[in-house]
């Protein structure tokens, strides 16, 4: 059953340093999406994961995501993904996973970053979930901030508990994040027509008929 462990601002008095804490910069990515404000957290373990929609602004690859974390003593592996949307709320498709240990959340609440391996495209317009999850139990937990009522309009926080069980829109609330976008390379694509043709002027019986070859080659794309 679903617990919506939230905590108050009143709860948890180190979140006043957090205007203290600067984020790390991305990997590639320029910052797209953002939700800073917080007056309360979600707590994070083993019988609750959370997520955050968002709206991409921009066309490319999703590098990087900042959360609003707090740790309380050591818990296990944070696991990230960037999902798909559905109705509302999370689907099935991860597009992107990346890990956060505990030793880089601190303990009083601050933006982590969490950079993804491999980067998913996203496209202007569309949503995305930003979903997180943990073994964590017990008093060994993570602490994600965030912020009621509404203020982010591309996205809403969504609570699922225990995790994979159906995820539970939380339309009043926002997590707070960041998230960054690199373009798109525009470096052409190979296309390995001039390798194969190179390739096939070596099997040419005459020097003259290979250098003929090689010369017509060159004129193809890459």
């Amino acid at each position: 059953m679903l617990t919506k462990i939230r905590l108050s601002l009143g709860a948890v008095c180190a979140v006043l340093l957090a205007g203290l804490v600067v984020p790390a910069a991305a990997l590639a990515g320029d910052l797209d999406q953002q939700q800073l404000i917080q007056n309360g957290f979600r707590g994070i373990a083993s019988s609750q994961s959370g997520a955050q929609g968002f709206t991409a602004g921009r066309t490319g690859l999703l590098d990087q995501v900042d959360l609003d974390l707090q740790k309380s003593n050591s818990p296990p592996v944070l696991t990230v993904e960037l999902r798909d949307i559905s109705a509302g709320i999370p689907g099935n498709q991860v597009l992107a996973t990346g890990t956060v240990q505990a030793a880089s959340v601190p303990t009083s609440v601050g933006f982590v970053p969490v950079v993804f391996p491999t980067p998913a495209q996203v496209v202007t317009g569309n949503q995305y979930a930003i979903v997180i999850s943990t073994a964590a139990s017990g008093s060994n937990s993570y602490l994600w901030a965030d912020k009621g009522p509404d203020v982010y309009a591309g996205g809403i926080e969504s609570l699922d508990s225990p995790p994979g069980s159906g995820w539970l829109a939380q339309p009043n609330y926002d997590f707070a994040f960041k998230t960054y976008v690199a373009p798109p390379s525009s470096a052409p694509a190979l296309t390995g027509q001039r390798a194969a043709a190179l390739k096939k002027c070596k099997k040419k019986k005459t020097k003259q008929a290979r250098k003929r070859c090689r010369n017509r080659a060159k004129k193809l794309p890459l």
